[in-house]
């Protein structure tokens, strides 16, 4: 009986947590879980901008590229000015594929879209004849459009336009990524599209409205020369 007696005692002396002191655990626990979801959430929200700002670089690099490569290629095959329009977000103008037998190709760069998205688009009409003038079948732009990159931030005006080459030009660069003016040229712009000799590309863009925009800029010289 005395060693019953001295284990209920001990049971009755033993500590324990008050209703006060578990409200106030589950309250910090509360608040505790809430602040590390929200910091959770930024990070993921953040990593998911990144990637989404890191797939659009790529994009709109590759799409510049493609630009500046059919702008150096640009010809008729002839005499005939290649450029058949130029504005400040559009241009149409003639350029051979690569292929044996080769095709004219009647290529058209221009920004489209809405105001919640923009994006810049290529079109590309092939000749249906091949191997030399008069091309047939690229009187107009009927061939397929796709899209090279969206979120475009300043469609009004991507492209400028010069009569001299880049060398006969003063260039000033500013270093800063999201500046509208990552690249400036003291040119003299062209009358005609005979007189287009260098294409300047300023484009920004920007994954979501809340992202930051990004500018990236491109130069192609136009080889074409009527003589």
């Amino acid at each position: 009986m005395s060693a019953s007696r001295r284990r209920l005692a001990a049971f009755r002396h033993e500590g324990g947590f008050t209703l006060i002191e578990l409200l106030v655990v589950v309250v910090l626990v509360g608040i505790t879980s809430a602040m590390f979801a929200d910091t959770f959430s930024a990070v993921v929200n953040r990593s998911s901008q990144v990637q989404d700002q890191n797939i659009l670089q790529t994009e709109v690099r590759a799409g510049l590229n493609t630009l500046v490569s059919d702008l150096r290629d640009a010809s008729f095959g002839d005499t005939t000015v290649p450029i058949l329009s130029y504005g400040a977000n559009s241009i149409s103008f003639y350029s051979p594929d690569r292929l044996q037998p080769m095709h004219m190709r009647r290529v058209t760069y221009s920004v489209v879209g809405t105001s919640s998205d923009w994006f810049l688009r290529r079109q590309v009409t092939k000749s249906t004849n091949t191997n030399g003038p008069p091309w047939t079948g690229i009187a107009a732009d009927t061939g397929p459009v796709s899209t090279l990159f969206d979120s475009v931030q300043n469609p009004t005006s991507i492209f400028k336009y010069c009569t001299q080459v880049p060398r006969d030009m003063a260039l000033d660069t500013i270093n800063n990524p999201t500046s509208p003016e990552l690249i400036t040229w003291a040119c003299t712009a062209p009358t005609t599209a005979a007189n287009v000799k260098t294409v300047v590309v300023k484009v920004g863009v920007a994954s979501n409205p809340s992202s930051t925009t990004y500018y990236y800029g491109a130069v192609a010289t136009v080889r074409w020369n009527a003589s």
